[in-house]
């Protein structure tokens, strides 16, 4: 029996339509199943009885006061109490520690219906311009990865009084739903005892501006260009990139009396006779960058130039992680930068992940 010409073209229709749904049902099926696997290696967290859901974490500094934040409980049943070296303890107030003494290492817990659940310490700023102080520097790391965390473990252990990052905390974007994955976690350690000084990179800036980090951490002026100061120290924090209006902002902040050392943030590494470079010749000890993801020591226009961009991503393209041509020491392993400011000097080592040092160099203090 034949089947009339529309018959049969309504069939092949008909075969082709469900073959195509049968396709489109499952390329569904996989994403889900991919989306599924995914929420539940990265997103999701056994926290076992731990009532935090991020931190605690020290989220601010200065000579009299500290800040501790976290989610997760309900504010009115966490206590945070702090105990000096002399014995004397400070309860916190909405999170904040204050009447503190200037230089000083206090330990800190917190207590979820009167029973500890986490604790830290941190250092209060010196007054004394020739106090010692050691912080931690790192940059594209904001991965999840196990390097990251050895990097997070190796932080933890030089007791920085802060950390200064410099770009791409978080990848492959800075989304709220990743940042747990990608900065809490891996850093809860030494943000249980040292601030994060946040500069922006690209990543972090593609999707919302950098938004979530900036209200995560509550970053100043948008996250893009701020000061920050710590005893001695003196951070000028200026974003992504050098343009006309990071190059204004950088000159306006140096001409701006300081007595201790100043260090310069940005995301991408300067070039020899850009204008920031110029801009900031002879006025600072160096410069911290990333985006590059190696860690390099360069001498650019006269100032010391360090990337710190080994923090945990890990190299990607080969093509776009080759040496810079005028570095003076250059790798591709993972680790961080351990700055130590002194009367007389600054130096900045590279740690790697195990604990290694692998680079060193020392800046004469002015």
């Amino acid at each position: 029996m034949s089947v009339p010409p529309d018959s049969a073209r309504l069939i092949r229709r008909l075969r082709v339509a469900l073959a195509l749904l049968a396709m489109l049902l499952g390329v569904a099926l996989v994403a889900v199943i991919a989306i599924v696997f995914y929420w539940n290696t990265y997103l999701l967290d056994d926290r076992g009885d731990d009532p935090f859901t991020r931190g605690p974490f020290v989220a601010g500094l200065s000579a009299t006061s500290a800040e501790v934040r976290f989610l997760g409980p309900d504010a009115s049943a966490v206590q945070l109490t702090a105990i000096a070296p002399d014995g004397t303890h400070v309860v916190a107030k909405d999170g904040l520690f204050a009447g503190l003494e200037p230089g000083q290492r206090y330990v800190w817990t917190a207590a979820v219906a009167g029973v500890g659940q986490a604790s830290g310490s941190f250092l209060t700023a010196p007054t004394d311009p020739d106090a010692r102080v050691t912080f931690g520097v790192l940059g594209d790391y904001g991965s999840g990865s196990a390097h990251e965390y050895a990097v997070g473990r190796g932080l933890d252990a030089i007791d920085p009084a802060f950390v200064l990052t410099t770009g791409d905390n978080s990848y492959p974007v800075a989304l709220p739903q990743l940042l747990d994955r990608n900065i809490f976690r891996p850093l809860r350690g030494v943000m249980a005892e040292a601030p994060l000084i946040v500069d922006l990179g690209d990543h972090d800036t593609f999707l919302g501006g950098g938004q979530a980090i900036v209200d995560a951490l509550q970053l100043p002026n948008g996250g893009l260009r701020y000061v920050w100061q710590y005893g001695p120290v003196q951070v000028i924090v200026l974003g992504v990139e050098g343009d006309a209006a990071t190059v204004a902002y950088a000159k306006a902040e140096l001409a701006k009396p300081w007595r201790g050392v100043r260090f310069i943030a940005i995301h991408d590494a300067l070039k020899p006779g850009e204008p920031l470079s110029l801009a900031v010749k002879g006025k600072i000890t160096a410069v911290f960058s990333g985006h590059l993801h190696r860690y390099e020591r360069r001498i650019v226009d006269g100032t010391l130039n360090i990337t710190a961009g080994n923090g945990g991503q890990g190299p990607g393209d080969p093509v776009h992680t080759l040496r810079t041509p005028e570095a003076v020491y250059s790798t591709l392993d993972y680790g961080f930068a351990r700055v130590e400011v002194s009367p007389t000097g600054t130096r900045i080592e590279m740690i790697d992940e195990a604990g290694v040092v692998r680079d060193s160099v020392t800046v004469p203090r002015p």
